[in-house]
């Protein structure tokens, strides 16, 4: 029997949302169980490129665990807005405001506490919210992505290439001119089939770590097996509503981000936190967890055979993995929901 999933479009057990929050609309999909009771509230962040959609397989597991789940569009994303990255800017869509948006989407619906799950850049999300705002997080896990604390010294992206080249990608989605070239729903679709480890017709992957998208191949990329037909056009229209520049000027916000955290560097994380490590990701490599008890005092690590989009991949482990810390330590540990 296939594993349980949202379905697009038009999932019953799941509504899109919109609200004014801090200043944004932001666009979410909300999901209670049935009954209409539950434990605690979760929130779940995705990562790049990806929605709020890409929690698809993990929502059916949450609601049976008695959680309400909400799942916003990051900023830029999606069905939330998507404002102009500038100097004036910045700060949108840098991790300070991104858990002030976040904790006021809570307040909204009546939840003063909450569990956090992220995923790729949504993983670094919770983490940093859980740092600025503990009296408001109980519980962090994270897919993929480790744990860096604060730092004294700011490193620039190039600097942080030349020590982790397979970072290297990055400053093709940081420098501008990947959504200038990626428009129609065509060249969306088929960027989001290499990021989705679609492969050419010759059984090449059209994305590098160290160079970014190897645009010369992308026409040639053939539909990635994670997403079904129904899902990719979900997707398509997604990111179509305003383009790739709000997703990449989450790449653009390093200075606005080690700004912001100063005052937080001698701050740990001491709340539990479930850290899912994928075995064959290439661009969070599991390496890059190494040292992450040094800085969370109550840490459960799990890991799944799987590459970067382990939520799609193998979803029925990732499932397995949360609903375990869930049932063990969220509910039957001693924080308080």
């Amino acid at each position: 029997m296939p594993l349980d999933k949202i379905q697009v479009p038009g999932d019953p057990r799941v509504r899109h949302c919109s609200t004014f929050v801090n200043g944004t609309t932001y666009g979410y999909l909300l999901a209670t169980p049935p009954d209409g009771k539950y434990r605690a509230t979760i929130f779940l962040i995705h990562g790049f490129p990806d929605l709020s959609m890409g929690w698809r397989y993990q929502i059916p597991t949450l609601l049976n665990l008695g959680l309400r789940v909400v799942a916003p569009d990051c900023m830029g994303y999606g069905r939330t807005e998507a404002p102009k990255f500038n100097t004036q800017s910045a700060w949108r869509y840098g991790y300070r405001q991104c858990a002030k948006d976040i904790r006021e989407l809570a307040r909204q619906l009546g939840a003063s506490k909450v569990i956090l799950g992220g995923h790729d850049w949504g993983g670094a999300i919770v983490y940093r919210i859980a740092l600025y705002e503990p009296d408001f997080v109980t519980h962090v896990f994270s897919v993929c992505t480790p744990y860096w604390p604060p730092s004294k010294q700011y490193l620039s992206l190039e600097q942080t290439i030349a020590k982790i080249p397979f970072f290297g990608y990055q400053a093709q989605l940081a420098n501008g001119g990947l959504e200038d070239i990626l428009r129609s729903k065509e060249e969306i679709r088929q960027f989001l089939n290499a990021m989705y480890g679609g492969r050419t017709t010759d059984g090449k992957l059209a994305i590098s770590m160290e160079k970014g998208v190897l645009l010369e191949k992308l026409p040639d990329v053939q539909p990635t097996p994670l997403l079904s037909e129904k899902e990719m056009d979900y997707y398509v229209n997604e990111f179509s509503r305003t383009g790739l520049h709000g997703p990449v000027s989450w790449y653009r916000t390093r200075e606005q981000n080690w700004k912001d955290e100063l005052e937080f560097l001698n701050r740990s994380l001491d709340i539990p936190v479930l850290y899912i490590l994928a075995t064959n990701d290439t661009a969070l490599r599991p390496e890059l967890s190494r040292n992450m008890e040094r800085n969370i005092k109550h840490l459960t690590r799990a890991e799944v055979v799987a590459s970067h989009w382990a939520l799609w991949e193998s979803p029925e482990e990732c499932n397995a993995h949360i609903k375990s810390w869930v049932e063990g330590v969220v509910f039957g540990g001693k924080v308080k929901l």
